[in-house]
């Protein structure tokens, strides 16, 4: 049952109801969250990739988002909400992750077909919007900060992903 608090807390996350602050900091609650953010990574990725591509891509997402998130609060003087912060940014990335798997299967499977397609793509487009918009809520509550700068640092984190990613995929083909 603890599981289903926290379930409901991160969907409160996701509709930007409450922050990282609304999650106890837990090593348990963490290690799961982080489990689950790694698991959804692989999946996600097996759509279009092979295992060992996506095992490695799994692997660099988790530690992206944990170096990200440390250097972010350390810098910034905030290391105590480390854990809280790391549990809602993979819970949530989890959540949104399982509802875009999905999108990503139906447009890997339908991606000739242009009408299908192009609905598809608009889907999941506007679910990677709401993921990045809810980091930014993350990092926003997380550092007190104004939008624009938490926007800013969300778009400093997708880079980073995209290129270390990047260079993990070139590296394990």
């Amino acid at each position: 049952m603890p599981h289903m608090k926290s379930i409901l807390r991160f969907i409160d996350i996701c509709l930007f109801r409450s922050g990282p602050d609304s999650l106890p900091a837990n090593n348990q609650l963490t290690q799961w969250v982080l489990l689950c953010y790694f698991c959804v990574s692989v999946l996600m990725n097996q759509i279009d990739m092979s295992m060992r591509i996506s095992l490695w891509i799994g692997i660099s997402d988790l530690l992206v988002l944990m170096a990200f998130l440390y250097l972010l609060l350390r810098f910034n003087h905030l290391l105590p909400r480390y854990q809280q912060t790391l549990s809602a940014m993979a819970g949530t990335g989890s959540l949104l992750g399982l509802l875009s798997m999905p999108l990503l299967w139906a447009f890997h499977q339908y991606a000739e077909k242009t009408d299908a397609a192009n609905f598809i793509l608009f889907s999941l487009m506007l679910v990677m919007f709401w993921s990045l918009m809810v980091t930014a809520h993350i990092i926003r509550r997380t550092l007190e900060t104004s939008a624009p700068k938490a926007v800013a640092l969300t778009m400093l984190y997708v880079v980073i992903a995209i290129v270390l990613n990047g260079l993990v995929m070139s590296g394990a083909t």
